[in-house]
């Protein structure tokens, strides 16, 4: 619970209060999956960056993705209240917001870290990520292979939000809907793995073994 504050402070300034997790509620989610909250963190700034208000013990806090797993294949209103809805065997990771500090915004660092929330999902074996967002970052998501299924069935903080899903590992009896979206999904997760391997993996020994999403 060390970067609590901090992460309240980052919802507050990313969402509107109708839609920003309260710190009960990240702290909720926190208790029951620890695992499942990604943090990205300039370790270059001291604690006391007057740029932004959002410190952790290593430094600023840039950004931060968190979300429940579940077997249930569409996000619902009642997983951003409910942290027990938490399965870690399920088989979709969903993302209950990714924030970036605004003064961080446009410069790379969300797509960074939500490639390494990919990739985890991916090695993790999770049929896929779900996410809602508003229309306007439809084709940010869209630009990772996510798939947009149209408006989502979730009101959360009484606006429309879009359903993406990103599909990580399709069913033998599948073919991927859109084959150039899958291609897209293969290269975020390449892509994640080198970023990630790069000091131990410079031939890319490792990148090269992970299986493909699209079939060939």
């Amino acid at each position: 619970m060390d970067d609590l504050d901090a992460l309240a402070t980052m919802e507050a300034a990313c969402f509107p209060p109708a839609e920003a997790a309260d710190i009960e509620t990240l702290a909720s989610r926190i208790e029951q999956y620890p695992e499942h909250f990604w943090l990205l963190i300039n370790t270059d700034a001291g604690k006391h960056d007057p740029s932004f208000p959002a410190h952790v013990e290593e430094g600023s806090l840039i950004s931060f993705v968190n979300g429940l797993t579940t077997d249930e294949a569409d996000l619902l209103d009642t997983m951003y209240d409910d942290a027990s809805l938490h399965d870690e065997d399920g088989d979709w990771q969903m993302i209950l917001g990714l924030d970036t500090a605004p003064i961080y915004q446009h410069h790379g660092c969300a797509g960074y870290l939500l490639r390494r929330v990919i990739l985890d999902s991916a090695l993790s074996g999770r049929r896929g990520i779900v996410l809602a967002c508003k229309e306007r970052l439809v084709d940010f998501y869209a630009s990772f292979g996510f798939v947009d299924e149209n408006l989502s069935s979730s009101t959360h903080g009484n606006a429309a939000w879009h359903q993406m899903r990103l599909l990580l590992t399709p069913q033998v009896d599948e073919e991927p809907v859109d084959r150039e979206r899958a291609e897209r999904t293969d290269e975020t997760i390449r892509r994640a793995m080198r970023e990630t391997t790069r000091y131990i993996d410079s031939d890319e020994s490792i990148t090269q073994q992970f299986p493909a999403v699209v079939r060939h």
